[in-house]
């Protein structure tokens, strides 16, 4: 334990007096909130939508099949409550619930308000956004068709009211998508990009010959460098989350303590990888194009920018293998749904194994690599 603990002092003294090092691990993340770009524009294929039909007419079933018609649908058919379509959307089976009121019908026959309820998850903001769109366009759509088989114009004269309900994200804000996002970027950057250079900057100075002579174990050698930046990786995440309160107003849902635990898992896993990269690098710039590379891949595929559900197949089972993924879902469903332990076994099960699959070829990559 004397051992470890050296090291990691003295991991830290390097920390503190390499300057460029504390610019990446306090500017970065600064400018990450502060300038990252805020809208972006999506292609929405496919929508998860339940209906709730408390008319049971003809009109509702006739718009309900032209939901589906459209493509961009795809229906879990009529639930019989509104309770169960809401367990439905918070477990996030559904996207959207389109409800049509009693006598809608009647009403709408009557050339009276006939009323929908369309309730959105706005977990993902444009994604809700786009959809609602949708909805409103294919009711438009039924109304043209009507008004073309009476041979009347009745746009005018048939008011349909739609109430917009959005789950997780009220106000649509994008930025309440948007920046706790960039907490995994942040954590990840730390986690990858930061100890990547860390051992084969060790290599290219020529103190890492020094230590290959020393009786430490080459397991001590790697705990006392991943432990610091373990620790300044979950300041990193802290400082995070009192920025996204105080300049955003975003709030932390659900627990804070296991939204750090699952912090703390996926530090291990980018810690682990940074210094698997490291080991097997020449140079640092070799390692920087490796973690560049990677960490492009791990954001595109995150679900952050684009929907997963819209991705390719190919893509999507690909995902499987990227960490950022797991827990992006984490911070959404904590952070904005208020998950629990239970919402979010399944990723830190995965992230608990890629903790220890990947830590382990660290230690492995350095055995083999300095004898």
């Amino acid at each position: 334990m004397r051992i470890i603990l050296i090291l990691i002092k003295k991991e830290f003294l390097q920390v503190f007096r390499n300057s460029l090092l504390w610019k990446i691990l306090l500017i970065a993340p600064m400018a990450e909130f502060l300038l990252f770009p805020y809208t972006a524009d999506y292609e929405i294929k496919t929508l998860q939508i339940a209906f709730i039909d408390n008319d049971r007419s003809t009109t509702t079933r006739e718009m309900t099949q032209q939901f589906l018609a459209s493509g961009y649908f795809k229906s879990h058919g009529i639930v019989e409550s509104r309770s169960i379509a809401e367990h439905m959307m918070q477990k996030d089976e559904i996207d959207i619930i389109v409800e049509f009121a009693d006598n809608f019908e009647y009403h709408m026959l009557n050339r009276e308000n006939a009323e929908i309820a369309v309730t959105a998850n706005a977990i993902n903001s444009v994604k809700a956004g786009i959809g609602c769109g949708y909805v409103q366009n294919i009711l438009y759509g039924y109304i043209q068709e009507m008004s073309a088989a009476s041979g009347n114009d009745l746009t005018e004269q048939i008011h349909i009211s739609t109430t917009n309900v959005y789950w997780f994200n009220e106000n649509m804000n994008y930025k309440t998508l948007i920046v706790p996002g960039l907490l995994v970027i942040l954590v990840t950057l730390i986690g990858a990009y930061v100890t990547a250079l860390n051992i084969v900057r060790e290599k290219e100075i020529g103190t890492i010959e020094q230590i290959n002579v020393t009786p430490i174990k080459k397991w001590q050698f790697l705990l006392g460098k991943m432990i610091p930046f373990w620790i300044l990786g979950m300041s990193e995440f802290i400082l995070g989350l009192g920025l996204m309160y105080i300049m955003f107003g975003i709030s932390v849902q659900g627990s804070v303590p296991l939204l750090l635990g699952a912090t703390a898992i996926y530090l291990l896993v980018m810690l682990g990888l940074g210094f698997f990269i490291s080991n097997v690098s020449g140079t640092q710039l070799q390692a920087m194009f490796i973690v560049f590379f990677l960490f492009i891949v791990f954001v595109l595929l995150s679900g952050l920018f684009t929907p997963i559900e819209g991705m390719p197949e190919w893509a999507v089972y690909l995902n499987y293998l990227n960490p950022m993924s797991f827990f992006m879902d984490i911070i959404k469903l904590i952070v904005l749904k208020g998950g629990t332990v239970h919402d979010i076994e399944t990723q830190l099960i995965v992230l608990s194994g890629m903790a220890v699959i990947i830590d382990t070829a660290a230690i492995l990559s350095y055995r083999d690599k300095v004898k």
